[in-house]
């Protein structure tokens, strides 16, 4: 197996622990409701330079959920998932953002009503992707997966 092909298992087995992890929090997570948008991207700094509309996937939904946005600062890559189904109403969600070249990442998890995120990781030089696992309000998972192709690269 190649090292690509290592890479991809190993940021797969990463996320799909924490996603399973998740799973499993999913009926005692507290519920934590995402603050306003900031002018300055849902928290994050720099220029927009990524957006991907999310479709969900799962148990026979296919409806858009929502938007990835990932920022830049010349430093550090900064991503939110901003919701459009089921605005207002808090959903379980873990979105997460990669580097990558070695696999290293940021996640946030919890109940979310507008938008999950931000997360940051210092990546120059690097193609950062996005991995989401999001519920609907009654626990059912509609999204599971990679919510973001490698972009940003360099």
């Amino acid at each position: 197996m190649g090292t690509t092909t290592m890479r991809k298992l190993t940021k797969l087995t990463q996320w799909a622990a924490t996603a399973a992890t998740l799973v499993g929090v999913a009926v005692v997570a507290p519920v934590v409701t995402a603050a306003p948008a900031s002018a300055a991207g849902y928290g994050c700094a720099g220029n927009l330079v990524y957006t991907k509309s999310v479709y969900a996937n799962r148990n026979g939904y296919t409806n858009k959920i929502g938007t990835v946005q990932s920022y830049y600062d010349g430093t550090y890559n900064c991503s939110v998932f901003v919701k459009s189904a089921y605005v207002g109403t808090p959903t379980q969600m873990n979105f997460s953002i990669y580097k990558e070249d070695d696999g290293t990442f940021d996640d946030d998890t919890g109940a979310f009503s507008q938008y999950a995120g931000p997360v940051r990781i210092k990546a120059p030089g690097s193609c950062v992707s996005e991995m989401l696992v999001m519920n609907n309000p009654s626990g059912t998972q509609i999204f599971f997966g990679q919510a973001a192709p490698p972009h940003n690269c360099g």
